[in-house]
């Protein structure tokens, strides 16, 4: 309860125009919440609204190892489309973890990404928006003009998990919400794939990659636990994709009780369980983006990650060579990393982004039918 006593009138009569301005600015905005509406895009259809924003279903909890699970309420790659005339639009969320990560910002870890795609040319806008990271963190995209025509994207954050999120508009302007049932690509990956260390959403390869075709992307890419694991398989193996991007090499180094030959036996068990129902959808293995930077001083990481990659590629030709046609390998060679590409050596920035999202759009272009 306010204690009148304490203020001067004309603080009191402030402190009463800003209440009334912001409730009367509150009951202005049309609320809408994308999973009542169930219209949450970039995750296996088998999600349903009481999963909330996660990206694996709750039937898979059992299944899986804790962090998998852990990571996977995280929302990297998942976002709604819609169309609006609005010229400004309003977003208010709650995260779980912390905001932020010591090598990648508040606005990659938790934050959104607003794009929209004029349909007369399919080319891409950005709005920036103007963010609060409190509590309740509080996007708001203004003076972005009217544009009912085009088909807005908000991505959600990379490496949290929303609880719940709302999108609003003035009251009166509609939002109409889009779906997307052709065949998605599907990537299962590691860290690099989540989206570390991405400066914001959009900016991660996958999204990247998913800006590029007209099929949604499935990012089940968990980071330090991509690991080529069962149930992962399993899962996307019931989906239909256009094609499987299996990018999990910078998480099976060998070391401990891993040898080439266990990395051998993991990749052939991916490959055969995707086969199963998918005898001909194409699969991309790749190596480690980061596995060929002459130029980086420590070398020991180098080799590391060179020699998993190389038990990789071997494995992936021989399997190409026995006659799988529609199997394919991506070297680190093709996705051209430098010195200036990472964070940390193994995560890219956004350049490392932009770089693997490049090799991916030119391969899929030739792969998808």
């Amino acid at each position: 309860m306010i204690n009148l006593k304490k203020y001067s009138k004309e603080s009191l009569m402030g402190s009463l125009f800003f209440l009334s301005f912001f409730i009367s600015s509150a009951q202005e905005i049309t609320w809408r919440n994308p999973l009542t509406e169930q219209v949450v895009l970039g995750r296996s259809k088998e999600l349903k609204e009481s999963d909330g924003y996660n990206r694996l279903p709750a039937a898979l909890k059992q299944d899986v190892r804790e962090p998998v699970w852990y990571l996977g309420q995280q929302d990297a790659g998942v976002y709604v489309e819609f169309s609006t005339p609005a010229e400004n639009i309003y977003v208010r969320y709650t995260v779980k973890d912390k905001l932020e990560m010591g090598h990648m910002p508040a606005t990659g870890v938790s934050g959104l990404d607003l794009y929209a795609q004029d349909p007369k040319d399919k080319s891409w806008k950005w709005a920036h928006g103007k963010f609060s990271f409190k509590d309740t963190i509080t996007y708001n995209f203004l003076n972005i003009g009217s544009h009912p025509e085009y088909q807005y994207r908000l991505y959600l954050p990379l490496y949290n998990h929303v609880k719940w999120m709302e999108i609003g508009t003035k009251t009166g302007e509609a939002i109409s919400f889009k779906s997307n049932e052709k065949k998605p690509i599907v990537v299962y990956g590691t860290s690099i794939a989540q989206g570390a260390c991405a400066t914001r959403p959009g900016l991660g390869w996958t999204n990247m990659l998913g800006r590029n075709f007209d099929q949604p992307v499935i990012n089940l890419a968990f980071s330090g636990n991509g690991r080529l694991e069962q149930p992962i398989l399993d899962l996307i193996n019931r989906m239909d994709p256009a094609v499987y991007i299996l990018d999990c090499i910078p998480n099976l180094a060998l070391k401990g009780a891993r040898t080439a030959d266990t990395l051998t036996n993991l990749i052939e068990n991916a490959v055969r369980t995707l086969r199963k129902d998918h005898p001909n959808t194409p699969i991309i293995m790749t190596a480690h983006s980061s596995s060929q930077l002459k130029d980086v001083l420590n070398q020991h990481t180098n080799e590391e990650f060179a020699v998993s990659s190389a038990v990789a590629e071997k494995t992936i030709k021989s399997l190409i060579k026995k006659g799988d046609k529609n199997l394919y390998w991506v070297s680190s060679q093709d996705i051209g990393m430098d010195i200036n590409s990472t964070v940390d050596y193994t995560h890219p920035n956004d350049i490392g982004m932009q770089k693997l999202a490049d090799v991916y759009t030119k391969l899929l272009k030739k792969v998808i039918k």
